[in-house]
C-alpha cells in the first residue's frame, strides 16, 4: 500500500518536469495562486467538506441503521492514521495537479471554454476512477459519482483560482474513505486499514445523491456570492 501511494510523488514529479522544461512555466505559478502554498484556503475546505461527509454519514445512519456496525479500536486507527494521511496527501495532490492542474491547462490552451475544460477533465477522471471493477457493480450510479465528484472539484479550482481547496476537497475525500468509514465492496478493505463505522453495503444511489447535495449548496452559495459582489 505504501508503494502504491508513493508511486504519486513521482506522478508529482513529472508534472513538474514537462510544466518546467516544455511548457517553461514555473511550478509554483503553476500550482499556486500566489507566489506559496494557501495552506488556510486548504484548512477550510478541507474542514468544511470533513463536515459536510460527516452530516451525509449521520443522515446514511438514521436512515440505514441496520446497513451499519461500529468498528473503532482507537489505537490502531490513531496508528495508521498518522502513517496513511501524509501518503494520501501526496496521492490526493498529485491528482489534482494532473486532473484539474495539469489538464485542464492543456484543454484551455487548446482555445477550449472554461465548461468544456472541466467536462472534459471530469470525463477523464470518470473513466480512470468509475470504471474500475468495483464501481461498475453499482451500474451507472459507479461512473456518475465520480464524474459529478470531478465537475465539482473542476468548479471549485476554477472558483477559487487555484488547486488549493480541490485538494482540500479531494484529502478530505480520501481521508474520509480510509478512516472514518469502510465498506463491505471497498478494495481497501484489504489494505490493512481502520475505519471507525464499517457500512456492510454501499449504497450507490445514496452516496450519489448526497453529494450531490453537497455539489448544489456549494453552486448556491457561489452563486448569491458572485451576485452579492455585482452590487
Amino acid at each position: 500500500m505504501i508503494t502504491l501511494y508513493l508511486s504519486f510523488f513521482f506522478l508529482i514529479l513529472g508534472v513538474c518536469i514537462v510544466t518546467r522544461y516544455f511548457f517553461k512555466i514555473r511550478f509554483r505559478a503553476f500550482l499556486f495562486e500566489s507566489k506559496r502554498p494557501n495552506y488556510r484556503k486548504f484548512a477550510i475546505y478541507f474542514s468544511l467538506y470533513v463536515l459536510a461527509l460527516i452530516l451525509y454519514l449521520l443522515v446514511d445512519i438514521a436512515v440505514h441503521p441496520q446497513a451499519f456496525t461500529l468498528h473503532f479500536n482507537p489505537l490502531p486507527w490513531v496508528g495508521v492514521l498518522i502513517v496513511t494521511a501524509p501518503l494520501i496527501l501526496i496521492q490526493s495532490a498529485a491528482e489534482e495537479i494532473l486532473f484539474r492542474g495539469y489538464m485542464y491547462r492543456m484543454f484551455r490552451s487548446l482555445r477550449g471554454g472554461v465548461f468544456w475544460s472541466i467536462l472534459l477533465t471530469s470525463l477523464t477522471f470518470a473513466l480512470v476512477h468509475g470504471l474500475n471493477p468495483e464501481m461498475l457493480n453499482y451500474g451507472i450510479f459507479g461512473p456518475l459519482y465520480y464524474l459529478q465528484g470531478a465537475f465539482f472539484l473542476g468548479i471549485v479550482a476554477y472558483h477559487t483560482n487555484g488547486l488549493a481547496a480541490p485538494i482540500g476537497i479531494h484529502f478530505a475525500t480520501n481521508i474520509f474513505n480510509t478512516s472514518i468509514w469502510g465498506y463491505g465492496s471497498s478494495a481497501l478493505e484489504n489494505m490493512g486499514l481502520q475505519s471507525i463505522v464499517y457500512r456492510h453495503t454501499l449504497d450507490m444511489r445514496f452516496a450519489f445523491f448526497g453529494i450531490f447535495a453537497i455539489v448544489i449548496s456549494y453552486s448556491t452559495f457561489q452563486f448569491f456570492k458572485h451576485k452579492r459582489n455585482r452590487l
